[in-house]
């Protein structure tokens, strides 16, 4: 089967990347209005870009009614700031239900219990239930598409939490973090078998 990119839709273009790019680590980030809201929302277009300076990348695609920012966009260009937290299997539900559309002066933290507590480094506040919480300053935003259709945001990672028994010998362990991950559709992952492979010399 052979596609040609520029016959299909825009729906059809995003099931089929969805799809392919499997499976994708989910960044939850907080962030924090000017007014003082704490928004949560789930991405899954999320990687690492550096490891010096630490930087991690998140794209947010626009709304699709009317093209405007999404709440996490505007907050970090506007404040410069967020939390990208890595969810475990047992965030699951929350973060399904977290990215649901809320009105910009609605907190999910509110609305769906999410327990919060401070930062170290930045202003928004973490979610208290998470093993690893990144906090993170903005270092790039990208507008992507003409018109713009994703804002494609780095993040440099300033400070960084990590749950106690996640950490051994200075390495995050997959098996008690449970990462969860997104497939495509309604699909999620958490980490099956694993192997190594010792990298070559």
């Amino acid at each position: 089967m052979e596609l040609t990119i520029s016959a299909l839709s825009p729906d059809e273009k995003y099931a089929l990347i969805s799809d392919c790019v499997v499976p994708r680590p989910i960044a939850w980030i907080n962030t924090q209005s000017t007014s003082g809201i704490v928004n949560v929302a789930p991405f899954s277009y999320f990687n690492i870009v550096s490891n010096e300076p630490m930087i991690v990348s998140v794209s947010i695609n626009r709304r699709h009614d009317n093209a405007l920012l999404k709440d996490t966009a505007r907050n970090i260009l506007q404040t410069g700031e967020c939390v990208v937290h890595l969810p475990s299997r047992g965030h699951a539900p929350q973060v399904n239900a977290s990215a649901a559309s809320f009105a910009p002066n609605e907190s999910e933290a509110t609305a769906l219990g999410l327990a919060l507590t401070p930062s170290t480094a930045v202003k928004p506040p973490r979610l208290a239930d998470c093993g690893i919480a990144l906090e993170c300053r903005l270092h790039m935003h990208v507008e992507v598409g003409d018109p713009v259709v994703a804002d494609l945001i780095l993040l440099e990672v300033i400070h960084l939490g990590v749950a106690d028994d996640l950490l051994r010998d200075g390495r995050v362990h997959p098996e008690p973090l449970d990462p969860l991950s997104r497939l495509g559709g309604p699909d999620y992952a958490v980490v099956g078998e694993r192997f190594i492979i010792q990298r070559p010399k």
